[in-house]
């Protein structure tokens, strides 16, 4: 910062004014003054006049608000009105939800409207829904949507250590009037997700590391009254291939049933008898491959099922930019389902033989505790890929964008069950060189599928994440 009164001019001493010259009667002669006391003289008239007219305007403007209508003079918009108009019947009335026959101008013109309904709820299981602080409309969302939840998870927290020790760091980014407005009604519980980050291997190995890490977490959500927390830890172990070492491996399953035992008896004056802090557990989906320690099994899920509420498994992802293609194909996600979900009772290390037709299970037989547990990942975000590699995740109101400028043809990819287009773009930096762009982005029927398939497997649902969707996507939720 440049220090007090730098940049200032220096204050010169103004000179005494000029005696007026008066004529024989007493008088001012102006005739005799000098041009700058004219000048300043004119300055000071038309200033007066400027403000005269400005209040004059200010008065005018102020009778106009008071007899333009009764409520002229109103709150601040509310959050239904900030997101443009509502519709008085759900996507599903409207006929909004199809895979043919799906245009850029209907998703134009009807992507805001959503139903007034907001508290009605078509899929009965739970719902995790994300939101992250760097993209504010889920904020919005998670109030405005709250009924459609059984839990919000904000991403606030990290733990990890630094020179002074093992920290949690994030309460500046907590706002408890938010909180306090998405739980009116008594839905959905809050449950930040904590981050690992760092070097992990001593929080695993060093017993009074493990306390301190449990300690720092089940204190911040006691202090701060959340419902429990999110853990993200599973991909930083396999980051450091912590878990390809089996007494590692088993050392991470014991912090996270340590840490969920904690939570669950911790006691806290202001939560009812029988409401315990809750831990859900974020999870990779399986890899495929028999046998794999980075994979997280129906074994783990077994050892974990007493003291983790829920698996938010990431279902998301399937493609990126150096293998464009669908965001989530149907069939895998059915795949991984098929993979970790145990056959039934009894059956601890048991999978599913994911080679065998799927549509053919029996999916009642799953164990219906282990299958309520599972939040099946699902993506409110896209990727615009410019072929045949590159590109990147696009939010909605970027969808939005493409829609309005490129003006393309919808297509419904049977395969994955998703919605696509194409479009080409000139490069800036090579005149006449265009690229070729591939967009997957969700839609109400990719959705919609998705929904049928949780109900199926008697799973829940985790969205990640809901500030990159679009306002009529949380119809059918």
């Amino acid at each position: 910062m440049p220090s007090q009164g730098a940049g200032q001019r220096r204050r010169v001493a103004a000179k005494p004014p000029r005696p007026p010259v008066r004529n024989a009667r007493g008088g001012r002669n102006y005739e005799q003054q000098s041009p700058e006391s004219v000048k300043n003289k004119l300055s000071v008239s038309v200033l007066l006049s400027v403000t005269a007219v400005c209040v004059m305007l200010a008065m005018l403007w102020g009778v106009w608000l008071l007899t333009r209508r009764p409520d002229a003079l109103v709150a601040p918009p509310s959050v239904n009105q900030l997101f443009n108009v509502t519709a008085t019947a759900s996507v599903y009335d409207r006929g909004l939800v199809k895979a043919a026959d799906l245009s850029y101008e209907a998703v134009l013109k009807d992507h805001p409207r959503y139903w007034t309904n907001t508290s009605h709820r078509h899929f009965k299981g739970s719902v995790l829904a994300y939101v992250t602080p760097w993209n504010g409309k889920g904020y919005d969302m998670a109030k405005l949507f709250r009924s459609k939840f059984t839990h919000v998870s904000p991403v606030w927290y990290q733990l990890k250590r630094d020179n002074s020790g093992l920290h949690l760091h994030g309460r500046h980014d907590v706002d408890q009037k938010w909180i306090s407005d998405v739980r009116q009604g008594g839905s959905p519980k809050i449950v930040p997700r904590v981050v690992l980050e760092g070097y992990p291997t001593d929080m695993l190995t060093k017993e009074e590391e493990r306390e301190e890490a449990i300690d720092a977490i089940t204190s911040e959500v006691t202090k701060m009254q959340f419902d429990g927390i999110v853990l993200e830890a599973w991909s930083l172990w396999r980051g450091y291939r912590l878990l390809q070492d089996s007494n590692l491996r088993q050392k991470a399953l014991e912090f996270i049933k340590l840490l969920g035992m904690e939570l669950h008896t911790t006691k806290s004056p202001k939560r009812k008898s029988g409401d315990l802090f809750q831990l859900i557990l974020v999870i990779p989906p399986p890899t495929g491959t028999p046998q794999d320690p980075n994979s997280f099994t129906t074994s783990d899920m077994i050892y974990l099922r007493d003291s983790v509420d829920g698996f938010s498994l990431m279902t998301y992802d399937y493609s990126n930019a150096y293998a464009p293609g669908p965001n989530a194909p149907l069939a895998w996600m059915r795949q991984c389902l098929a993979v970790l979900l145990p056959k039934g009772k009894g059956k601890e290390g048991e999978r599913a033989d994911a080679r065998k037709d799927l549509q053919s299970y029996d999916i009642a037989s799953r164990v219906p505790e282990m299958a309520s547990k599972t939040l099946m990942g699902i993506n409110f975000y896209g990727n615009d890929y410019s072929m045949p590699q590159g590109g990147g995740a696009i939010v909605g109101h970027e969808y939005i964008s493409l829609l309005a400028q490129h003006k393309p043809i919808l297509t419904w990819e049977e395969a994955s069950s998703e919605h696509y287009f194409t479009y080409s773009k000139e490069e800036s930096m090579i005149k006449n060189k265009k690229t070729d762009h591939k967009v997957y982005y969700p839609s109400l029927q990719s959705l919609s599928t998705r929904l049928e398939e949780a109900k199926r497997w008697g799973v829940g649902i985790s969205i990640w994440e809901i500030g990159q969707g679009l306002e009529y996507f949380f119809d059918i939720l």
